[in-house]
């Protein structure tokens, strides 16, 4: 069984000290998780939390990165920088990102590739708005933003590619996506992906779910049968509430619970 991922997004959140500490106390609670996690901290707590979390299974992402290799683009990051400081994967096309600073499909197609060369995983945040969702648009919304953000990756490059579904209308407005609207995003995705590549890369690609999730309503989410994990926002910012939704995703973990305590009944 591949690994889940459960990708926090701290947004515009936590000091320096108190992602230190966030971390020491997560990777204390998951060191025997067998799972992708990805916590995506403000750009100044980046080396910081990389130190505290070597040699355990907790990686550390940039929430964005420009498009460009460097020069006179103030207040910017780039890819280098980003490995520089010892992350290894970066969210792209946030809706955040999208609405509030404008970014474009073709800009966020340059990022991924900028992310791709220098061995960063790119989470790639796709999703439809209410009014697309009110008016049947949200399989043309997907289309467009998967078929440009992806426009010019070879097929060999998508494992190191995620596709995050966020319909825009659940990101921190507590209302989240039903199990069916979220499985039929993801088998939208995937043929979107067939059509783009093969049936087999397009089984292969990893997607998850993101949008309004905490540790009341991921058990349900984790059921899904086609879902890989999830992306979370606010939840993530307490340790604890971060960890229950872990918890949900380790089925490896509940798996050889289960096996031993099998062991002891014999």
């Amino acid at each position: 069984m591949s690994k889940k991922y459960v990708i926090a997004n701290f947004k515009m959140n936590k000091l320096d000290a108190e992602v230190g500490n966030y971390v020491d106390e997560l990777k204390e609670k998951v060191k025997d998780m067998d799972l992708e996690i990805i916590l995506s901290v403000p750009f100044v707590s980046i080396k910081t939390a990389v130190w505290h979390a070597q040699g355990t299974n907790i990686s550390i992402a940039g929430q964005n990165l420009n498009e460009n290799d460097f020069g006179a683009f103030t207040g910017e990051i780039n890819a280098e920088m980003l490995c520089a400081v010892g992350a290894n994967a970066v969210l792209v096309g946030h809706s955040e990102r999208r609405n509030h600073f404008k970014e474009t499909d073709v800009v966020i197609n340059k990022k991924i590739m900028k992310g791709l060369r220098s061995g960063l995983l790119s989470v790639l945040c796709v999703g439809e708005t209410l009014f697309d969702k009110k008016n049947n648009l949200t399989t043309q919304v997907l289309q467009k933003q998967i078929t440009e953000s992806l426009n010019s990756i070879y097929a060999n490059e998508l494992s190191h590619i995620v596709i995050a579904y966020e319909p825009v209308w659940a990101i921190g407005t507590g209302v989240i996506a039903s199990k069916e609207e979220i499985s039929n995003a993801i088998k939208t995705i995937r043929s979107l992906l067939v059509d783009l590549y093969d049936e087999k890369i397009a089984s292969e690609v990893k997607v998850i779910y993101g949008g309004s999730i905490n540790e009341k309503n991921v058990k349900d989410i984790s059921s899904i049968s086609n879902i890989d994990g999830v992306l979370v926002g606010g939840a993530s910012l307490d340790v604890d509430k971060f960890y229950k939704i872990a918890c949900a995703f380790n089925t490896e973990k509940k798996t050889k619970k289960k096996t031993k305590s099998e062991q002891k009944s014999k």
